[in-house]
């Protein structure tokens, strides 16, 4: 849930970085873009859980685990992106707003999805270094 919280600055961020207005379209793509988020999270806590090491905390089973799981989450962030990037081209009022929000604010949640998510993952189930595996 903390991806789906963080990803909502997202959208409304691209929207500003590329110059265009706050509106209903952009508010319906900062929804879709938090069901993106928690996916994208989803897929790499569902990586973690199937490593009996990485499930406890171990260091160095989360980072291959995780870098394992990023081929998954950057496929799905380069088809979103590459799928909406002929509304973003067409101009208009309407739909560029939506793309823009939803592209934009996927690539930032996929940084989340990738470091963030494991990072807490660790920080809640971690264990210290030369600690010994609980059986």
């Amino acid at each position: 849930m903390t991806a789906g919280g963080l990803s909502i600055g997202l959208g409304p961020f691209a929207l500003w970085i590329f110059g265009f207005p706050l509106g209903l379209m952009a508010i319906v793509g900062t929804m879709g873009l938090v069901g993106v988020s928690i996916n994208d999270s989803i897929v790499v806590l569902a990586a973690i859980a199937e490593n009996d090491d990485a499930r406890v905390g171990d260091d160095d089973a989360t980072v291959t685990v995780v870098i394992g799981c990023t081929r998954h989450v950057l496929t799905t962030t380069l088809t979103t992106i590459a799928g909406l990037a002929p509304l973003i081209i067409s101009g208009g009022e309407f739909w560029p707003p939506l793309a823009v929000t939803i592209a934009g604010g996927v690539g930032g949640a996929t940084l989340i999805a990738l470091l963030l998510v494991p990072a807490l993952h660790l920080l809640l189930f971690g264990r210290p270094k030369g600690s010994a595996r609980p059986q």
